[in-house]
């Protein structure tokens, strides 16, 4: 008692220590900063009501904002000239000497107006190169230390000037001819383009752009309620978001969140203790089993928190389904539920927008438990990945129409998303196989594949010992619908029936049901030596387990299927044999331990049954229930049920199995008199 208590604190010690490792891994790596409570995508209606900023906080312009500008002043750019104002007065200076143009005073007078009016404002080289880059059409020319914008329109060309020196002289005599061709080649352009002004100032424009594209106050409106979230808004809301991250925070939150993380997620995992310790409470005796749950929470719990760090709009690819999935191939519908809920509740205190991710978190795993339990078939494995993209997109329309009033703004990136997570959700597989090979654990999959007659233990046996195998075939069949009528794990019984005689493969001809009509080799043996050969059976099978790398849990039958009972044949002919000996009945006796679960009780009591029957020479029915009567009465007596959970109502369902299975077995035909 001493020892058991010991060991039971020792337990319960070793589950706090790695709930306590846990805990503080979650809190260590749960986002430390206060989230925006607020959920908002592009395209999509604030339904918050209207938001103020809380402090004053701007948002600078990125690259590409900087970049769109410098394209727009590109197009708008200045264009900045050299005024060479000699060239004027060495015009007129020329005009002074040439006695052509002095001869007529008139020609001289309209000479002297061209010369002013053309540059006036100034006659430009190369004008249309200027333009090409001038949208606005103003260029500007230095004066006095001084930049003078000037309108292009003002400005003369080469077409210009040619242009007014026919106006003002129209008539046709060689006289004009000669004058207007003499001015040509004097007006000459007093403008010069210059690229390193035009290059300077531009370069200074851009060196002028402010890196401010929105700026808001205290108590400045952000967005008002049910208004559209264009790019603009979505771009200004993001930013926000990041900056009250940032800005409501100090040291003083700091630890308080801390504090806050650590308390509600002991409470958590605080019920999830309880509940596998007072429902499960085989699971939380095995630390594998614990160590398994813990280990799946955990890792579904770092992921998430990864996701929402780097990427937190891919929330939704993470295939949450997945850990009820991988729950349920090695434990029970219930308990599969609940680590669900407990890890969506966990998750949900990080998550955006709780609620929804609560809402359709639960509904899609609830839904996909109630797929058929052989989930391990590749059939209903894909049942269930389907089930869980459909109801991930069915539940979030629906909410969406809840919140939006249509559905014109769900986003198709969404429903990808949630395709994703349904297609993930089929590496269930080798995540169980993982678990399997790391834990020691042994799932559904694993078990049908043991189911396969073609291993190589089991070939082995249908080779040295037959008539074993055709029993405990027969045992199989009786152990499963038993264990299906009290609700134990039917194909774990199956699959332990299977196997719980491979020990009889060796020394197989000592056992009745390969002998076949030969020779009983018993009867060159002492009582002893041939309750050795039977015990030894136990042992040999534990041996051959070992070898042929049979999980644990199969292995429990082997042990178990005796219990510590006593071959009473050969008992009682020791007896017989020395009446004034008292005999040692451990040598008689099976090491044990006795059945410590449903499952392995039930299939001790179908092996007794089974092979029990074989003895009776054409039962009646009456027969066949009394046999199981009396051989669960005397188990009974030999406390054989003792260390297992199946109580006398489920005891008397098992016996009611037995009986019917055993008189459908040894069921009489009914002779027919020849006419």
């Amino acid at each position: 008692m001493a020892n058991l208590l010991k060991f039971y604190k020792k337990n319960i010690a070793y589950r706090i220590f790695i709930l306590i490792i846990v805990i503080l891994l979650l809190t260590f790596f749960f986002p430390k900063k206060e989230i925006l409570k607020y959920e908002f995508l592009e395209g999509k209606t604030w339904s918050y009501g209207d938001l103020f900023s809380p402090f004053n906080f701007l948002i600078p312009k990125n690259s590409q904002d900087i970049d769109l500008e410098i394209k727009e002043l590109k197009k708008n750019q200045e264009i900045f000239c050299i005024k060479n104002e000699k060239i004027v007065k060495n015009i007129k200076r020329k005009l002074k000497k040439i006695t052509f143009f002095r001869k007529n005073k008139k020609h001289y007078k309209i000479i002297h107006h061209i010369i002013n009016a053309i540059y006036k404002y100034g006659y430009i080289k190369d004008y249309n190169n200027c333009i090409k880059q001038n949208k606005t059409h103003i260029i500007f020319f230095k004066k006095n230390k001084k930049w003078i914008p000037i309108l292009y329109k003002k400005i003369f060309t080469y077409n210009k000037v040619n242009k007014m020196i026919d106006n003002n002289f129209k008539k046709k005599s060689n006289h004009v001819r000669t004058l207007k061709k003499i001015l040509k080649k004097i007006i000459i352009p007093n403008l010069f383009y210059s690229q390193y002004y035009t290059d300077f100032f531009f370069q200074k424009k851009i060196q002028s752009i402010k890196n401010i594209k929105y700026y808001f106050t205290k108590g400045d409106n952000i967005i008002r309620n049910n208004e559209m979230i264009d790019k603009n808004k979505f771009e200004i809301l993001s930013f926000f978001k990041k900056e009250y991250e940032n800005k409501i925070w100090n040291q003083k939150k700091y630890y308080c969140l801390i504090i806050g993380y650590f308390l509600i997620i002991s409470i958590i995992f605080t019920l999830f203790m309880l509940y596998i310790f007072y429902f499960e409470h085989k699971v939380f005796k095995n630390d594998r089993k614990v160590n398994f749950l813990v280990i799946n929470i955990l890792l579904i719990s770092l992921i998430t928190i990864t996701i929402l760090k780097y990427h937190s709009k891919i929330l939704y690819i993470i295939p949450f389904c997945i850990l009820p999935i991988s729950t349920r191939a090695f434990f029970n519908f219930n308990l599969s539920i609940f680590i669900h809920l407990i890890t969506i509740l966990l998750l949900s205190l990080i998550t955006p927008n709780s609620f929804e991710f609560i809402f359709i978190q639960i509904i899609t795993g609830v839904l996909v438990m109630l797929t058929k339990k052989n989930i391990y078939k590749m059939e209903n494995l894909f049942i269930a990945a389907a089930k869980i993209t459909m109801t991930y997109i069915i539940t979030f329309s629906l909410l969406t129409l809840i919140r939006e009033g249509s559905l014109e703004k769900i986003s198709l990136y969404t429903f990808s998303l949630f395709f994703f997570s349904g297609v993930l959700t089929l590496f269930v597989h080798p995540l169980i196989f993982l678990f399997e090979k790391l834990l020691n654990l042994t799932s559904d999959i694993s078990l049908l594949e043991l189911s396969d007659n073609n291993t190589p233990i089991l070939r082995l046996l249908s080779q040295k010992a037959p008539g074993t195998l055709q029993h405990v075939l027969t045992v199989a069949n009786i152990a499963e619908e038993a264990a299906v009528e009290i609700g134990a794990h039917s194909l774990l019984v199956r699959i332990g029936a299977i196997y719980h005689d491979i020990g009889k493969i060796k020394n197989s001809i000592f056992f009745t049901e390969n002998q076949h009509n030969k020779i009983n080799p018993h009867e060159r043996l002492s009582p002893k030596e041939s309750a050795k050969i039977i015990l030894e059976h136990v042992s040999i099978g534990i041996e051959l387990a070992k070898k042929y790398h049979l999980p644990d849990s199969i292995t429990d039958f082997i042990r178990t299927h005796h219990g510590n009972s006593v071959v009473y044949y050969f008992y009682e002919k020791q007896k017989k044999i020395n009446p004034n000996i008292e005999v040692d009945k451990k040598q008689f006796q099976y090491s044990g331990p006795k059945p410590f679960s449903k499952e392995t009780a039930i299939v001790m009591i179908a092996d007794s049954v089974e092979a029990a029957s074989k003895s009776i020479k054409n039962p009646s029915t009456e027969d066949l229930e009394n046999l199981v009567e009396n051989i669960i009465q005397k188990q009974k007596i030999e406390n054989q049920f003792s260390n297992a959970d199946i109580t006398l109502k489920e005891i008397e369902k098992v016996k009611q199995v037995l009986k019917r299975k055993l008189i459908n077995i040894y069921h009489t035909r009914i002779e027919y008199t020849n006419p």
